[in-house]
C-alpha cells in the first residue's frame, strides 16, 4: 500500500462509555453545574493507573464547553494543559498563559507578574474551569518529595480565582494533596479510574462490552469476534485490563491491515495472526509481562491464575535496579559493619 493513501484508523477517536468513565463524567459535570451557584472553590482529582482512560475523560469534558470567539473575545469556558515534567511555578503558569493564547508567555517578567497576567486574562476569558493533567509531576519519584511551594501556590491560585480546578495523574498525585492539609480540605473525594479485573463477573462483562464497543466501531475491518469468552480473556492477557492497551492493539493492527491491503468483501481483514503481530509490535514487553504472546495459536486461553497476575503487571514500572554502594577511603575499599561483623 501507497503511504500516501492512508486513512486513519479512528481508534483513537473511539469512546468507550464503561461504567468507570460514565460514573466519572456524570460525577464531573455534577459538580460543574453546581459550581455556578456555589461561592467556594470545587476541587476534583480523577486518579488511576496509565490507560486507564483518565485523559480521554477530561478531553470528554472539555469538548462538552469549547472555545468560542465572540464580539467580546475569546471566551475559554475550560482551560485545559499537561503539567510539564520537574515544573516550577513561573513555567506552569507559562504554560497555562500560553494555553490561553497571550502572546507575551515568553517574555520577561516575574513570576508574580506573570500570575498576576494569569488571573486578568481568566477573567476576560470568562474561564471558569482549569484542567491540570500529569498532575503526578507535581511529586518527584526519585526523592519521593513533594514540590510544596508548588501545591501552596496552587491552594493560593484556588482561592483567589475561584475557578473549579480539576486534576489527573497517576497514583502518585496523592501525595501531593494528602501532604498539603490546606490543599486537602478543599478537594472532594477523588474519583477512581480503575482498570479491569478478570476475576470480579461485573469487570469481565463491562471489559467485553469494551471490545464489543470497538468491534462496532471499526466497521471497515474484518475483526475476530472480540468480546467471545476466549478473545476476551486473550484481550485481557494482552492488555491488562487496561482500555489505552486495547486501544493501542487495535490501532497497529487495522495500521498493519491498510498496509497490507488484505481486503474481503469491502472490508480489510485482521486476522488472529494479525493481531499477534500488532501485540508484539504495540506492546512494551520486558521481564514482568507474560512472556507468551496471547494471540498465539499455541496459547492456552484457560483462565489460570498464573496469567492473571501476569496481566495485572501489564502497565506498570519495572523496578529499578540498585547495586550495593561501597565505600572507599583513600582510595581503597572500606568495608561495611556487616562485612565486619560477618568475617
Amino acid at each position: 500500500m501507497n503511504i500516501h493513501t492512508y486513512t486513519p484508523t479512528a481508534v483513537d477517536q473511539i469512546i468507550v462509555p464503561h461504567l468507570a468513565f460514565q460514573n466519572a463524567k456524570q460525577r464531573i459535570e455534577t459538580h460543574l453545574l453546581a459550581a455556578q451557584h456555589y461561592k467556594e472553590p470545587t476541587c476534583i482529582a480523577v486518579v488511576g493507573e496509565s490507560r486507564t482512560g483518565k485523559s480521554r475523560l477530561l478531553e470528554c469534558i472539555a469538548k462538552q464547553c469549547p472555545k468560542q470567539r465572540t464580539d467580546h473575545g475569546l471566551v475559554i469556558p475550560v482551560l485545559c494543559i499537561r503539567i510539564p515534567s520537574k515544573p516550577t511555578v513561573k513555567g506552569l503558569v507559562e504554560t497555562l498563559l500560553r494555553e490561553i493564547g497571550d502572546p507575551l508567555w515568553a517574555k520577561r517578567g516575574s513570576e508574580n507578574e506573570k500570575t498576576e497576567r494569569l488571573y486578568t486574562l481568566l477573567k476576560q476569558t470568562r474561564t471558569h474551569t482549569v484542567v491540570l493533567d500529569e498532575f503526578q509531576h507535581f511529586y518527584d519519584r526519585m526523592s519521593h518529595k513533594v514540590q510544596h511551594y508548588l501545591s501552596d501556590w496552587l491552594k493560593i491560585f484556588v482561592d483567589r480565582s475561584g475557578l473549579t480546578l480539576i486534576v489527573a495523574g497517576l497514583p502518585d498525585c496523592m501525595a501531593v494533596i494528602n501532604q498539603n492539609d490546606q490543599l486537602r480540605g478543599r478537594f472532594l473525594a477523588p474519583i477512581r479510574m480503575p482498570r479491569f479485573d478478570w476475576q470480579k463477573e461485573e469487570d469481565r462483562y463491562e471489559f467485553g462490552a469494551c471490545l464489543e464497543c470497538f468491534q462496532k466501531a471499526l466497521q471497515r475491518f474484518d475483526l475476530p469476534e472480540l468480546a467471545s469468552e476466549s478473545m476476551a480473556f486473550r484481550c485481557y492477557c494482552a492488555t491488562g485490563g487496561l482500555i489505552g492497551y486495547v486501544a493501542k492493539i487495535l490501532h497497529q493492527a487495522c495500521i498493519n491491515a491498510q498496509m497490507d491491503n488484505s481486503a474481503h468483501d469491502g472490508k480489510l481483514v485482521i486476522t488472529m495472526a494479525d493481531l499477534g503481530r500488532a501485540y508484539a509490535e504495540a506492546v512494551w514487553c520486558d521481564s514482568i509481562t507474560p512472556l507468551m504472546n496471547p494471540f498465539a495459536t499455541d496459547f492456552d486461553a484457560t483462565p489460570v491464575q498464573a496469567l492473571l497476575d501476569m496481566a495485572q503487571h501489564i502497565g506498570t514500572a519495572s523496578p529499578e535496579v540498585t547495586t550495593a554502594r561501597t565505600r572507599k577511603l583513600s582510595g581503597k575499599y572500606l568495608p561495611t559493619a556487616a562485612e565486619v561483623l560477618a568475617a
